[in-house]
């Protein structure tokens, strides 16, 4: 009989294993990452999670004390006819019951407080991963694809480590507890229901590959109905004006009912196990009452035994099934950490040298020496820009659209690298200076503004949370808004509304304005700082920009001539190349490109 048994649970193992290896289609779920899931995730909260388990044991181990109570009322109290022992045995079951409830209400919170603190954990780790990433990465993937982090695999790989890890212990505990009682009462039956093992276990890991590619698949198909609501959400105002809600719709609808096939198809597979499972208890069930009462009366087994061994067997149906249908959450849950282990091991391809050095304030000269660079391999913005503009020095970039402007911007910010040259401040290349010191020392105010959504205060602070309100104040006053502002209700504490939805655009550009001047940097970046304000307004705004930009390195794009044309350098950038510069006077004298710009903004005017 023990070789019979022995030979049970090396079929049920090797079952087991097949179903985790899966097959050459679907890919192998290496064992690593069960352990870096552990490691990562689950083992900061080991303490918890131990106990958690513990009280699930507990509960599982309650519950499978009543069976053997039947065991007992049936042989020692109806047989019998003890009323004594019916009464004792019948405050055992209630005790066992109460002792279940108890421990699955620790289990409820000691896994609650896991989930929590692994819940936090790991969103900061992907917020704090995600705000190091590229910029082109970023907007590569997508706004949508990003998100899913948090509501998606983040979700699922946490539900694996907390609710699928109990859930699955508790059922393993309750199946091991209810075999061993099978075993325990009658291993004659359990002989006979063996060939039961790998009838059930073979469909059931056919369906569960198929879910298993189901899930990956879904993945994608996520990414998907995530990154077109974003868009539309982004987008709004836009598909509005040009009247694309019916073909904006018939795409999302398009989007959603792949995954609501995808999700069918789950479904499906999902739907066919119980069935199965049923099918195979029933047969067992049935195979169990011939052979049963065959070992009854013969005597091989009490009335009491049988009962037992019943009961064993019709509460090992809900674990096995309960085991099948977390199957899936579990290749689900390890899916979604393969994903997210992949994001959170990608690096930054602009990230700080081995030997980078803090770049400390202070007057700084900014060159492009023989700078290329392209978005689009094959395709470049820039072209061999070679330009030095001296610490304090005012460079203005014009020209028409789509010349290499605001690249020349991004690439000052080390956004991104130049495939050729070098970018230099005070004749040192800005890649040996950390991101964090380079970025604190220039400030940009770009015609694109975005505002956090929060206060005014809060957004003027952005780049100097440590200033007082007066600072703030000041600096408000210096960029023309402190005006508009005391006229709000709450004032600085106004409320602007995601990306500044309740601020004018005009509005928006004087708090972007007045978060520059706050930063007090010694690189002032001003991409188009003035369109969107009127002309009374920009009269205002450029005072204030000019006292501003004394003493400080600046760089102006202007397509709008009468801004700039006290410029110590300006530059005219058309397709990638510096083509002209020097000063207006200089320009006009060229009789070129920028001459020619000009007599178009000043036709008719003296």
């Amino acid at each position: 009989m023990s070789f019979t048994i022995t030979g049970m649970f090396t079929k049920i193992k090797k079952s087991i294993q097949k179903f985790i290896q899966g097959d050459k289609n679907n890919g192998r779920i290496k064992w690593s990452l069960y352990s870096r899931v552990w490691r990562e995730i689950g083992r900061p909260q080991w303490k918890w999670l131990l106990f958690g388990v513990i009280a699930t044991i507990g509960a599982a181990g309650a519950e499978a004390y009543t069976i053997t109570l039947v065991q007992q009322v049936v042989d020692k109290a109806f047989i019998q006819k003890s009323m004594a022992n019916i009464y004792f045995f019948g405050l055992q079951v209630i005790a066992a019951f109460g002792v279940k409830g108890i421990f699955s209400y620790s289990k409820s919170l000691l896994m609650a407080k896991a989930g929590l603190n692994a819940s936090a954990a790991l969103q900061q780790r992907i917020y704090r991963h995600m705000v190091k990433m590229d910029v082109a990465k970023f907007y590569g993937d997508g706004i949508g694809k990003n998100l899913n982090y948090f509501n998606v695999q983040a979700t699922a790989v946490l539900n694996l480590v907390t609710g699928t890890l109990v859930n699955t212990v508790q059922q393993i505990a309750t199946l091991a507890m209810t075999l061993g009682l099978m075993i325990y009462y009658a291993p004659q039956l359990c002989a006979v229901l063996l060939f039961l093992v790998p009838a059930i276990m073979i469909p059931m890991v056919l369906i569960m590959r198929r879910r298993r590619r189901l899930s990956r698949e879904s993945f994608g198909i996520a990414n998907d109905v995530s990154q077109h609501l974003n868009q539309t959400l982004h987008g709004i105002k836009t598909i509005q004006a040009f009247a694309n809600e019916k073909s904006e719709s018939e795409k999302f609808a398009t989007v959603l009912n792949s995954s609501m096939v995808n999700s069918y198809k789950g479904t499906q597979a999902f739907a066919l196990q119980s069935p199965l499972l049923e099918l195979m208890i029933s047969i067992g069930l049935c195979m169990a009452l011939i052979a049963g009462g065959h070992f009854i009366v013969s005597g091989a087994i009490t009335t009491g035994d049988f009962t037992a061994f019943l009961l064993a067997l019709t509460a090992a149906y809900k674990p096995v099934r309960s085991i099948t249908s977390t199957s899936n959450t579990i290749q689900h849950g390890l899916l979604a950490a393969e994903v997210l282990f992949n994001f959170l091991d990608s690096k930054p391809g602009i990230q700080d040298a081995p030997d980078a050095r803090e770049l400390k304030p202070g007057k700084m000269s900014v060159t492009f020496d023989n700078v290329s660079f392209a978005y689009v391999p094959d395709e470049p913005v820039l072209r061999d820009i070679d330009l030095k503009v001296p610490a304090g020095t005012v460079c203005a970039l014009v020209g028409p659209s789509g010349g290499g402007k605001t690249t020349m911007f991004n690439l000052i910010e080390r956004f991104y690298e130049p495939q050729r040259g070098k970018i230099k401040i005070n004749n040192t290349d800005i890649k040996k200076f950390t991101l964090h010191s380079l970025r604190e020392n220039i400030a940009e105010v770009s015609q694109d503004v975005f505002l956090f959504n929060g206060t005014i205060e809060e957004n003027i602070k952005y780049g100097a949370p440590n200033a007082t309100f007066e600072q703030v104040r000041d600096a408000a006053m210096a960029a023309n808004a402190h005006e508009f502002i005391m006229s709000l209700p709450k004032k600085y504490k106004s409320d602007v509304g995601e990306g500044g939805a309740l601020l004018s655009g005009g509005q928006k550009q004087r708090i972007a304005i007045a978060r520059a001047i706050l930063k007090d940097a010694p690189i002032l970046l001003l991409d188009e700082a003035t369109s969107a304000l009127d002309t009374q307004s920009e009269k205002l705004i450029q005072s204030a920009l000019r006292d501003l930009m004394r003493g400080r390195t600046t760089f102006v794009i202007a397509h709008r001539l009468s801004t700039v044309l006290d410029a110590d350098i300006i530059c005219v950038v058309k397709d990638g190349r510096i083509v002209e510069r020097g000063t207006d006077a200089e320009l006009i004298a060229m009789g070129g490109e920028y001459k020619r710009l000009r007599d178009i903004q000043f036709k008719g005017k003296k």
